[in-house]
């Protein structure tokens, strides 16, 4: 008897020792009480993909969601190696990475978070847009005004690449056209929860300035409050050069060529639940050396959806130099109506 006991014993070991890899790998827990088994597909800015063990794959959002168990190691931003969910705190995760440092991460601002294996692919995330606008008037006034602009945001793993690109040309009777072209590029690498480090890099030519070519070339480190679909929300500060080249130099007498300078950056963005967007993007530049040369700029705009990926866009443009070109303004300001693609 006792040998029959023994042998339904080890039978029963090796049985579950076969069906244990088919057991659930997690519990998702819904805030109405419902638990949902399978396993984690990824977590992003807005929702969780969970693939249940009965409905497949499904996505539901983050405010739903009460509490998530799985035992697959995690990726999450700002830490290279696998981190593992030890539990949660209400709204937040506790975390073990690296050597075993816990620590706890807020869930809902989580941008992205998937199994660690899933990462090794290192996928590529595209969002952008581009915008057209234009005021063309002949007959008994002249004038033609284009704007075209276009913004690029990539990103792979913890690295963030933003790249900007403008283009404007104003003509009247009275005068030629002026023509203004500027390409950015920054880069952010997110090595902590929210905290990243930035380069920042620009070209930039405008004849109503006198520039010919300006270039920046910069430095620093940010803090990124949250980054959602529905709204972002970041600050910047670093260390720029800049360095500009003038069309006519008799007039540039009062403006440095080549100086460093401190700059602070704010960038924001807010979607309403109707479909609209609001954002404002603000820098200053502050010569080390000179006190009385700063530059300032800042946009802010509105994004109105028409139809599927397409929308109409109202940007307001400041532009505020303390040291400009003799017979230049400090100030310009520019409104513009356009219609554009987002992705």
């Amino acid at each position: 008897m006792v040998r029959a006991v023994r042998h339904a014993s080890v039978i029963l070991l090796f049985f579950l020792s076969l069906v244990s890899p088919l057991v659930s790998a997690g519990v998702l827990t819904l805030v109405n009480g419902d638990r949902v088994h399978g396993t984690l597909v990824l977590v992003d800015r807005e929702q969780v993909t969970w693939k249940s063990d009965n409905f497949g794959q499904i996505t539901i959002p983050k405010n739903k969601v009460l509490s998530l168990d799985t035992d697959a190691d995690l990726k999450i931003a700002g830490h290279d190696g696998p981190c593992t969910l030890a539990g949660h705190l209400r709204e937040k995760w506790e975390l073990y990475c690296d050597k075993g440092t816990g620590w706890l991460i807020d869930f809902p601002a989580i941008d992205r978070a998937e199994p660690y294996i899933n990462f090794v692919g290192n996928p590529v995330v595209f969002h952008g847009n581009v915008n057209a606008g234009g005021d063309f008037e002949h007959g008994n006034t002249e004038r033609d005004d284009l704007d075209l602009n276009a913004n690029l945001d990539i990103r792979t793993g913890d690295f963030h690449h933003l790249v900007r690109t403008l283009y404007q040309s104003l003509s009247t009777p009275d005068a030629d056209a002026l023509e203004k072209y500027q390409l950015a590029y920054n880069l952010r690498w997110i090595f902590a929860e929210k905290w990243f480090a930035a380069a920042n890099s620009q070209l930039e030519r405008e004849e109503a300035r006198n520039l010919d070519m300006g270039t920046t070339l910069g430095l620093g480190m940010g803090y990124l409050f949250y980054d959602t679909d529905k709204t972002a929300f970041s600050v910047e500060g670093g260390i720029s050069s800049l360095s500009e080249n003038f069309i006519d130099s008799g007039l540039s007498d009062n403006q440095d060529k080549h100086y460093a300078a401190a700059r602070a950056a704010v960038n924001y963005r807010y979607k309403f639940d109707l479909g609209p967007e609001i954002y404002m993007d603000q820098e200053v530049l502050q010569s080390v050396d000179n006190s009385d040369d700063y530059q300032a700029n800042a946009k802010l705009g509105v994004r109105t959806p028409l139809v599927e990926g397409v929308l109409m866009e109202i940007a307001y443009s400041w532009q505020y130099d303390n040291t400009p070109s003799i017979d230049s303004e400090k100030e310009d300001t520019k409104l513009t109506v356009g219609v554009g693609y987002q992705w």
